[in-house]
Order: structure tokens, then sequence, then C-alpha cells
């Protein structure tokens, strides 16, 4: 195909998970068209739901996955130098009860024998395979400048202070944390956009909106705000995580056999200090009583992320809640770490939980089931229609190269460049963002921010926009007299509001709360602080005061019954 057809041929992307949103970029990068769906929000299902961590996994090389561990690790490196303001490096104290344990249970598991591991797997791993595992991890990372891991005792000063009579030995070694994929997914489509300017080919992102298929191919999108779209692309890329078989049903002929077998993993957010205080500045990779990895995790200055579950899963992914039961089993993970401090119920301040879109694998455990991704061509497809199944948010942008690889060479389309070097929009390394900082104290200062928050305005603005948190100050600079400089109940600017609307496709109230400007996760998040984001929306005519109102109270509605989160 002659290179001016590029700019021809549309690809239409359903789904704005951080699979579809990083995909839709390195198709640009090509010079085609792309037309982005998604049903509900960017990042609304699996890739909010995570456990946030941008890993090689450890726990991959028990199954013989060297090859996705070693393009793991690869792509970790890439992603902390590629957007440092989201991705950092966190260590990880592993701790272990003996010496031996967990040798017959690996070997048995790369011997394909995992009924014979199973049975193994409550004596947990000892510091001899976990020490071997290490080793192996260190040397498919050669090449990279991360710390190598070490061995230590527990109660070793400056580590996590896990119980040492039930943990006598542990090892330290490094990996990373995404804190908000959220704010990533959201800066690849804001990436994607400026490609699309710099090559002068177009990219769409219509979010809250349905699609049918229609004659010879083609789909019907229907916006919520009741506008309808016909379009014929060239290819079709279902990325649409948990809800591929759903969205295949609606988009193809009927379809035998299913390609997800997803399963539900929940995660608790602790406002609990004493656990928070032992970890300092790691995180914990342990194994529950039944021998399943659990994560105890930093998460801010002041909370704890523990996490995860992992079961089978076959209702609607929207559905999905971490369960009583749930909740119990990771609490009594945490407590068996730390039982001088043990967490009460009352320490979890919200919960919540997503379906994995992993492969089908029928009689396979969750816990042996690959996170490789695939894309599945669909050959009973009027037009070539692909589906991506499985993926982690550490390999995103290598499941991105793969498939835009392989849909552009079925189009007979060159790849004229990926993102392999390409920087989020926000990147800010650690060199220059004191100056950052004090750029944005200045110009909030101008703003009229208090004296006495101006600092831990600028502060969060940065830590939420990287290097694009300059453009919110600007901007907050041009507020009216009338409008509030900072959102009630937060040290965010209330321009933040304007910015997620107009320059992230935020349109509605749980769409900035939840998944722009994270206000969802604060510890102490009140009606007060719904009711201000709301007023801003009212201001810039997005939202009525009778919408304004039922907005906030469906928000808070949302959050207990789908987060167990009060709002005050």
């Amino acid at each position: 195909m002659p290179e001016r057809e590029a700019a021809e041929t549309t690809i239409v992307v359903l789904g704005a998970g951080i699979n579809g949103a990083a995909l839709a970029r390195e198709l640009l990068l090509s010079g085609v068209r792309v037309v982005v769906v998604e049903a509900d929000d960017i990042a609304c299902g699996a890739t909010a739901w995570s456990t946030r961590l941008v890993h090689g996994g450890l726990r991959y090389l028990e199954y013989g996955e060297l090859d996705l561990v070693r393009e793991s690790l690869a792509e970790r490196d890439r992603l902390v130098r590629l957007a440092p303001h989201l991705v950092r490096p966190l260590g990880f104290f592993l701790p272990v009860k003996g010496r031996w344990g967990g040798l017959a249970a690996a070997a048995a598991r790369l011997l394909g024998l995992e009924s014979v591991a199973r049975a193994w797997r409550g004596r947990g791993r000892g510091s001899i395979a976990v020490g071997l595992g290490l080793a192996l991890y260190d040397g498919l990372a050669a090449g990279h400048a991360w710390p190598r891991r070490r061995s230590v005792t527990t109660g070793t000063p400056g580590l996590p202070a896990v119980d040492a009579r039930a943990f006598p030995y542990a090892a330290v070694y490094a990996d990373a944390q995404m804190l908000f994929p959220e704010r990533f997914t959201t800066e690849l489509l804001v990436d994607a956009g400026r490609i699309a300017a710099e090559r002068r080919t177009s990219f769409s992102l219509l979010t809250h909106a349905t699609t049918a298929s229609t004659a010879g191919g083609g789909l019907r999108v229907a916006t919520a705000a009741g506008d309808t779209v016909d379009l014929r692309p060239a290819a079709i890329v279902n990325a649409t995580g948990a809800w591929v078989d759903r969205t295949r049903a609606e988009i193809l002929p009927p379809s035998s056999g299913r390609l997800i077998g997803g399963t539900k993993g929940s995660h608790l957010i602790l406002a609990a200090p004493a656990e928070r205080g032992a970890l300092g500045d790691h995180g914990v990779y342990a194994e529950a009583d039944d021998g399943r990895p659990v994560f105890v995790l930093p998460f801010g200055p002041r909370l704890v992320l523990v996490g995860t579950t992992d079961i089978p899963f076959a209702g609607d992914p929207a559905t999905a809640r971490a369960d009583e039961s749930e909740i119990a089993y990771l609490l009594a993970a945490v407590a068996r770490l730390f039982p001088q401090a043990a967490p009460p119920p009352a320490a979890v301040i919200q919960h919540y939980c997503g379906v994995r879109p992993l492969p089908a694998a029928d009689g396979a455990t969750p816990a042996s089931v690959t996170r490789r991704h695939m894309l599945v061509r669909q050959t009973d497809a009027a037009l070539p229609t692909w589906s991506v199944v499985g993926g982690k948010l550490t390999t995103c942008r290598s499941l991105a190269e793969d498939a835009a690889a392989e849909v552009l060479g079925t189009l007979a389309l060159p790849v004229r460049e990926t993102s392999r070097e390409r920087p989020l929009p926000g990147s800010l390394a650690a060199e220059i963002r004191p100056a950052c900082v004090a750029e944005a104290t200045r110009l909030l200062a101008v703003a009229g921010i208090p004296a006495d928050r101006v600092a831990a305005a600028a502060e969060g603005t940065i830590a939420l926009f990287g290097a694009r948190g300059i453009e919110v100050c600007r901007r907050a600079g041009r507020l009216p007299a009338t409008a509030p400089p900072l959102i009630a109940g937060t040290d965010l600017p209330t321009a933040a509001v304007g910015f997620a609307i107009e320059e992230e496709w935020a349109g509605s109230l749980a769409d900035i709360v939840e998944r722009r400007l994270m206000l969802s996760f604060a510890e102490t998040l009140s009606r007060t602080t719904l009711a201000a984001v709301a007023a801003e929306m009212t201001r810039l005519g997005r939202l009525t005061a009778a919408q304004a109102d039922e907005e906030v109270r469906r928000e808070v509605e949302r959050l207990r019954v789908h987060h167990g989160k009060q709002v005050a």
C-alpha cells in the first residue's frame, strides 16, 4: 500500500483501558487515523483495580515463563525512565519462614506438575528457593542499573518490621510502583492527541458510548450526548479487557468458545499508621496461609494498600465486589506479618475489586494461568478484527507495539515509529522537578492561593500532573474572582477541574473524582469536596445546579456500594 494511504486508513480501538490507550498511541505513530470507543470512562475497568505495580513478575519464574519475565523487566525499566512522575522504583521486602521450603513445589511446577506443586504450597517458600529465584531475576535484568537482591535477617534496621519469630529470614529486591494507572492511561491518550497533530492525522476518543455492528462490518456508535457516529474502519481491535467476549458478541457473528477466563482480584486501603510506619519506604511481598502471594504496599505517605485475591469469576465484570471473606482473608495476611499491630476491620477505609482479563484455561488454577498478552484474530469477521487477551500494567507498551505491528502488517502498512523512547507528556525527571515545583509555587501565589497553602498545592499539582501541572497552575490565575482558588478540603487548585474536562475528556463528576484528580482515595473525602467539584463543573456549563446535586448524591452512593467508602 502506498505511503500516502496510511493517513486515509482508520482503525477503531474498542476500550480505553491501559492496553487500548497504549495501542491507539502506537498506531498513531505510524500515521493512521484512530478512533477509540469506550463504554464508560478512561481506565474504568481492570486498569483502575490493579495492584498498581510495575514489576518483572518474580512469581512467573516458578512457571518457567522466562521470556515473560525478561520482557517485563525491560518494560519496567523503560516505564520508569519515560514516565518518572508516575512510575517510581520501590524496594521490596520478601520474608520467609525457613530455609528449604518451596524447592519441591518449584521443581514440580517447572515440570508441569501443578497438582503436586499445590500440595506443597502451604509449606511456604524458603530462603534458598527465594535466593535462587532472585538470582535468576537479577540475571534476566542484566544490563539495567537496578539494585541487586540481598539476603537479610528480619529486624534489620531500615527494613519493614515484619514478625521475626514467624519470618526469621528475608530478601530485599527492587521493582516499581505505578500509584495511579488512571493518570498514566490518561496521559497515553493525551499523547495520542499530540502524535495525531504531529503526524497530521486524526485521533478521536468517544467515551460513555455504546457500539453496535452495521451491515458490511461497520460500527454505529451512540454517544452519551445523543449523537450517532457511523464508522467504516479498515480494522477493529477489541481491547475491552474482561468484557472482550461480551464485545465480540455485540460486533461479530456468534462465536464458539470464550477467550476470557477472568479472575476476581480484591484490594484493601487501610488507614493503619502502625503498618504504614513499619513499611517505611518498602513494600512487602509475602504469602498468605494458603500460599497465595500477598502485597502490603505504601499508598502515599499515610495509607497502606493490600492485595490481592485470585478467584474465578464468570459474571458481569461491572458487578464484581470485594466480599467479606476476601476482606477477612487480606486482613489476616497483614496480621500474620504484623501481629503486634494487626489492623482491625475498621482500618479498612476503602476497598476495590476488578476482573483480570486472563485467557480462558479450563482446569487450570488461577495462579497458573499465564499473564502474557495475546492478540487473537477473529477469522469470522467481515473486516480485519482482533481481540486483546491478557496483559498487565507493566507490558502495556510492548503489547501495543506487538499488536500495532500485526495490525499494520495485515493492512500492508509500514511501522514508521515505535514508542520505545517516547516520554509521556508529563514526564518529569528528578533533577528538574524542584524547578517545576518552584514555578508552580510562583504561579499559584500570583493566582491568590493562601500563603500557607501554596507549597502543598504546588507539590500536589505537580505530583498528579507532572510537567503538565504548570499549565494547571497558569489556569488558576485565569479563574474569576468568584471561584474559590482551591477545591474545598484539598490542596488542589480549582483550575484542575476545568483542565480535566477540557484537556483530559472528563465528562462526569465520577470521571474527575475517581480517575483524573484521584480524590476518591482521599482519606477524609467529604461531600463538601464533591460539591466543590460539581460547583466548578456548573460554572463551566457542564452541569445545571440540579444535576450537580444529583451527581454528588450518586457519587456518594457509588463509593459506598462499590468501595465501602463512607463520605463524610
